[in-house]
């Protein structure tokens, strides 16, 4: 049965090396005899010098397999398959394994053959030989995991195919590594599982600059262009439905003062409880939005009629109203205007409520305007005037006419009232009041009011002295709140000062009561730094407005002027000559001198004087002149 080999291996020896271990226990040097048979004797298979081997099934059943030297180029190419090979007999037993299934399990095949596949099995054999065997017995693939000497999986793809020998059903299997596949597969996994992360975050991070382009950071409500998108879609719709849409425009009367006196925080947490309320009061399908600052827009679709949309921004009013600090503080100035069947875009509708509500502030806020054709005549000849200004202002046209103060126990001119005009290209001059209030509302009064203030002192730079060398003639100029903004005022006045060689002293600031209305730190700060420059301030229009005791008391001023609606009633109302003569007194007890408006008689001037009035101005005196007639009316002074 077996060919004389190098290692002189018998059919009997090599039955004895791959049976089943004897129930007799084996000394040390009977074990490593044997293991030095079973290595010649697998050598002799592999080089094709065997014949024939015999395998125990581990108890008195033998069978012997037959290798015939015609089949030795097969065994050669099964030796250098780049996939593992195995012959199994039917119990199970590993008959034969090449190099590679070695390799595989990282064992030698002495170890593999004659052992139970299953020992190399991770978790055993998933199916029986039966089944690897497939349908009718013709083979089959399976995928399943070896494990090698180390404990370690091998992921393995195993094809099957039935072998008869000498009547004895084999099946020879076929490994292929599955592991740089399933590494690679693994890989994959991980990759896209990580592209899946990294979509994910790309998807939240677009959904975040969304919301961020859409939406205001501090309130979390849709920003214009969100807002600009919506109203376009309800004016659409509206089209189709002939229904209303309103565009409700609210702006807060007095924010600034808010953070000015309280904080920025202050004037945050406000915003935000601002956009709560609105969100409460209106309806899930309006959309309220933050514009920017303190402005909010609310988009109400589907309204009824203008008259719905009215009684909506009277109820906003009154519920918009809020406390600071334990006080009420802030209320709310509202502009509404109403589509009718889809009229008009978002920007015209913004336009025109933004308009209403500039309206509703002008006349002291805390209310609602509505949109209509007598407002739009009103906008376009304030376009029209702040259009004139703004012109004015870059071409230099801004030109300064003077009205003498008289000092009353004199009859002499102690100053001049700066007043702003604009010369008309035809020669005209238009009068403050057609610029004025354009340039409080459009903050065009800052630019106005240095400009007039550079020409005041210019201009009274040059007047004679009053009476006297030591005494010369002041200049009294107007200034606004919104002067008063940009923090810089002393500085500028400074500056004109200096540019001008003007006495400080000759220079007037007369105030409205608006402009210090609350006191605020930065206001009575910059005007504590132009006394101290030596300029004079005083209250303007005093009486008429909300200025009380605790302004005369705790602003720098020097004089207090009293409205002319007073002054007209002197000789005629009760009234007013107490009021006249209160204010008088009032101003003396303060140290304060005191000016009267617009006297027109000789009655009043006589009044006047018996009261005990410091200085007065009206046109009795002189009406406002142009710089060419201040030096004709200085010499012919005398009241």
């Amino acid at each position: 049965m077996a060919r004389p080999s190098r290692a002189d291996t018998t059919p009997a020896d090599i039955a004895g090396t791959a049976a089943a271990p004897s129930q007799a226990p084996l000394t040390r040097s009977e074990a490593l005899a044997r293991m030095a048979e079973a290595e010649d004797a697998l050598r002799a298979i592999g080089a094709g010098e065997v014949d024939a081997f015999v395998v125990s099934d581990g108890g008195t059943g033998q069978r012997v397999f037959t290798l015939s030297t015609a089949d030795r180029p097969y065994r050669m190419f099964v030796e250098n398959m780049r996939d593992g090979a195995a012959t199994v007999s039917s119990s199970g037993l590993v008959l034969y394994a090449n190099r590679r299934l070695a390799e595989l399990l990282s064992c030698s095949r002495e170890t593999i053959v004659g052992s139970p596949l299953a020992m190399f099995v991770a978790g055993g054999v998933p199916i029986g030989l039966q089944e690897m065997r497939g349908p009718g017995g013709l083979g089959t693939t399976v995928e399943f995991e070896l494990m090698d000497r180390n404990g370690m999986a091998v992921p393995v793809l195993v094809g099957t195919s039935p072998l008869e020998v000498d009547g004895d059903r084999l099946t020879c299997l076929t490994f292929t590594d599955l592991s740089a596949q399933k590494a690679q597969d693994r890989e994959i996994a991980r990759l896209s599982l990580a592209q899946d992360a990294r979509l994910a975050d790309l998807q939240a991070a677009q959904a975040s600059l969304t919301a961020e382009a859409t939406h205001d950071a501090l309130t979390g409500l849709p920003n214009r262009t969100l807002l600009v998108d919506r109203i376009n879609h309800a004016l659409s719709h509206a089209k189709r439905s002939g229904r209303c849409v309103a565009v409700i425009f609210v702006d807060l009367d007095r924010f600034k003062q808010v953070n000015d006196t309280n904080g920025h925080a202050a004037g945050d947490a406000l915003l935000r409880s601002v956009a709560d309320r609105l969100v409460a009061i209106f309806r899930p399908m309006d959309t309220v939005a933050r514009i920017g600052g303190d402005e909010f827009v609310v988009l109400a679709p589907e309204v009824d009629s203008r008259a719905h949309a009215a009684d909506m921004s009277t109820r906003l009013v009154t519920a918009l109203c809020h406390r600071v600090q334990g006080r009420e503080h802030v209320s709310a100035s509202v502009g509404v205007s109403v589509s009718a069947g889809g009229r008009g875009t978002a920007e015209i509708l913004l336009n025109e409520s933004d308009q209403a509500m500039y309206h509703a502030k002008s006349h002291g806020g805390g209310r609602a305007e509505v949109f209509d054709a007598a407002l739009g005549r009103q906008v376009q000849q304030r376009v029209v005037a702040e259009r004139t200004l703004r012109s004015a202002l870059d071409d230099e046209r801004i030109i300064v006419h003077y009205q003498p103060v008289v000092e009353l126990p004199t009859g002499s001119i102690a100053g001049f009232e700066a007043l702003a005009r604009i010369a008309e290209d035809d020669g005209s001059i238009l009068p403050p009041a057609a610029f004025v209030p354009v340039a409080e509302e459009s903050g065009l009064v800052v630019p106005l009011g240095a400009q007039v203030l550079g020409m005041a002192c210019q201009e009274a730079r040059r007047w004679p002295p009053a009476g006297h060398p030591e005494r010369r003639l002041a200049v009294a100029v107007n200034l606004s709140a919104r002067q008063f903004e940009p923090g810089d005022l002393p500085t500028l006045v400074r500056q004109r000062l200096d540019e001008t060689g003007l006495d400080p002293a000759c220079l007037h600031f007369e105030l409205t009561e608006t402009a210090v209305i609350d006191l605020r730190p930065d206001v009575l700060d910059q005007l504590a730094r132009i006394r101290d420059l030596g300029v004079q301030v005083g209250l303007d229009d005093f009486g008429t407005g909300y200025a009380s005791l605790t302004h005369l008391r705790r602003l720098p001023l020097t004089f207090v002027k009293i409205d002319r609606s007073f002054v007209q009633g002197l000789g005629t109302d009760r009234g007013d000559e107490e009021v006249v003569s209160a204010v008088v007194a009032l101003a003396a007890n303060l140290g304060l001198r005191s000016i009267a408006e617009g006297v027109e008689t000789q009655a009043q001037l006589h009044r006047l004087r018996e009261l005990g009035c410091d200085q007065a101005q009206g046109y009795l005196f002189a009406r406002p002149m142009p710089p060419s007639e201040v030096p004709a009316a200085l010499q012919h002074s005398a009241w």
